[in-house]
């Protein structure tokens, strides 16, 4: 990947404005989230492929295994969150390669990892990130927002 390219798949992760990805990029070994290099590692040690994809914007990313693990983001929805949300969801759905199809278990994955990896470091950056959970509808595979948001507090001090 040239660098020219690589600047502005990162400047669509970190929120830089006014910057669009208009095709698919990747696959990637990481990504820049809010200044922080980002990867996922597979429960079987595999390192997942990352997907900067457009035409995941209505969902925030999705993790899937077609034969070899991905991660698919959408930057419109990274573009317009704080780097530490985006951070947050990554971890969620590279969660999903390690603990399996479970929403509440990924939530907890997520933010554990955040808090041990030192990407937490002040009260208002979870009170942001609760915010913007407990305002999520639920489904049939989600929690609604306020119970999902009580839950990620709850593994976050458990």
């Amino acid at each position: 990947m040239n660098k020219i390219c690589f600047y502005f798949l990162v400047a669509a992760i970190v929120q830089l404005p006014l910057i669009s990805v208009a095709q698919v990029q990747g696959p990637l070994s990481s990504v820049n989230i809010g200044g922080v290099n980002m990867y996922c590692t597979t429960a079987q040690g595999q390192l997942a492929a990352i997907y900067v994809d457009p035409s995941v914007n209505q969902f925030i990313g999705r993790a899937s295994h077609n034969g070899y693990p991905t991660i698919q983001l959408g930057p419109g929805f990274f573009n317009s969150v704080p780097g530490f949300v985006g951070q947050f969801w990554f971890l969620h759905e590279c969660a999903h390669h390690v603990v399996g199809g479970n929403e509440a278990a990924s939530d907890c994955f997520a933010i554990r990892n955040m808090r041990s990896l030192g990407l937490i470091y002040h009260p208002n950056q979870v009170a942001t990130l609760l915010n913007q959970i407990s305002q999520m509808p639920g489904s049939y595979t989600h929690l609604p927002g306020p119970a999902r948001a009580q839950n990620i507090y709850a593994c976050l001090n458990g």
